[in-house]
């Protein structure tokens, strides 16, 4: 199967997502016009580093390369600032130059941390992007948000800071299971509600195919998917506008998430689909959308075993004060007004601080009891 290739173009930096069945085992030949020298820093973590021991030891042994193979912990609870300070030090201690390139190997978690590292350490490093999950694929590879959590909410420490290179294998994803699968899937389906209806209506008839990693629907869903993102970066790199539309359902996801704790039972792609639920729900309420779209985009979520409910383990220790209080700490909060992504049609979407708040707790209320 023959590459894809997308152009990112912002104003700070022009790179390509180049997408494939073989370009990781092709690596230094499809990194090389991307590194200024030869000296490279692969940060991943412990699952990728045991899965893919074998083609890292070859990348080791590549005698044109000189390589440092950085291995941290699993898991979201990795942002935080005390790991950022450790890689930056050992990267520091291995003499790190400016010239040298840092590599993201690994899902949404080494993506954000490797890119806020390469933004910081020496005032900012070349560094390459080569997601393995398919929500790190199909989403946080692309286009240049780097972050950690605090204790205040989720991304709210981190830097915009392009990669140099998205170098995107559909072979990873034959490791995957399911539910990985799936957190992956509400992404692609999220740029369909905002962006393209006919990408909806075709994800209507081959979201199956998808799950069941089909590599010609994958590549189609993952090109399809970087071309919106693409398109949305390209014309606001730093989120002040059109960009937060990317952002539908995450305002009512992040808060699932900060009260779950970002423990390991709800994911970061199923909490975006609960919250995609709930933004759909709003949209339907407030009478921008109709109930038969609502209820098509409900019908293909539990096609596909999306989650549409937030678990009832998570509801006992949720109340609507306390749902809405973090949705005010979002960083997408402005004034002490939230902001949030709504439909007006299957396809198109658009940003407000203007909802009925009595709707809102309605939601809420009807997600949480």
């Amino acid at each position: 199967m023959k590459n894809k290739r997308l152009n990112i173009s912002t104003l700070n930096k022009n790179y390509p997502i180049i997408i494939g069945a073989n370009t990781f085992k092709n690596f230094r030949k499809n990194i090389s016009s991307y590194i200024n020298n030869n000296k490279i820093f692969i940060l991943t973590d412990k699952n990728i580093n045991k899965i893919f021991k074998k083609d890292l030891e070859n990348i080791k042994k590549d005698k044109k390369l000189s390589v440092d193979i950085i291995v941290i912990g699993t898991g979201e609870k990795q942002k935080n600032i005390k790991n950022i300070n450790s890689i930056c030090n050992t990267l520091l201690k291995k003499n790190i130059s400016r010239d040298d390139t840092i590599i993201a190997l690994g899902g949404g978690v080494v993506g954000d941390i490797t890119g806020f590292v390469s933004s910081i350490v020496l005032r900012g490093i070349n560094y390459i992007q080569i997601p393995t999950t398919l929500l790190s694929q199909v989403d946080s590879s692309v286009g240049g948000k780097t972050g950690i959590n605090s204790e205040y909410g989720k991304n709210l420490i981190g830097s915009f800071y392009q990669p140099s290179l998205v170098l995107i294998d559909i072979n990873f994803l034959t490791k995957l299971n399911n539910r990985e699968m799936t957190a992956g899937y509400a992404e692609i389906v999220k740029y369909s509600l905002i962006f393209d209806i006919k990408f909806f209506n075709w994800l209507i008839i081959n979201g199956k195919r998808i799950m069941n990693k089909n590599k010609e629907a994958l590549t189609h869903a993952i090109f399809q998917s970087c071309k919106c993102k693409s398109k949305i970066v390209s014309l606001d790199e730093k989120e002040k506008n059109i960009r937060a539309l990317l952002n539908f359902g995450h305002t009512f996801g992040h808060v699932i998430e900060q009260t779950n704790s970002y423990k390991t039972n709800i994911n970061h792609g199923e909490a975006v689909a609960m919250g995609m639920i709930m933004a759909s729900k709003l949209s339907s309420a407030m009478n921008l959308i109709s109930i038969n779209e609502l209820n098509k985009i409900i019908n293909h979520f539990k096609s596909l075993n999306l989650p549409t409910q937030i678990p009832r383990s998570l509801r006992k220790n949720l109340s609507i004060k306390k749902f809405i209080d973090v949705m005010n700490k979002d960083k997408k909060t402005k004034n002490n007004k939230i902001n949030l992504i709504l439909l007006k049609k299957i396809g198109k979407a658009y940003q407000t601080n203007k909802f009925n708040s009595k709707l809102l707790k309605i939601i809420i209320k009807d997600s949480i009891t």
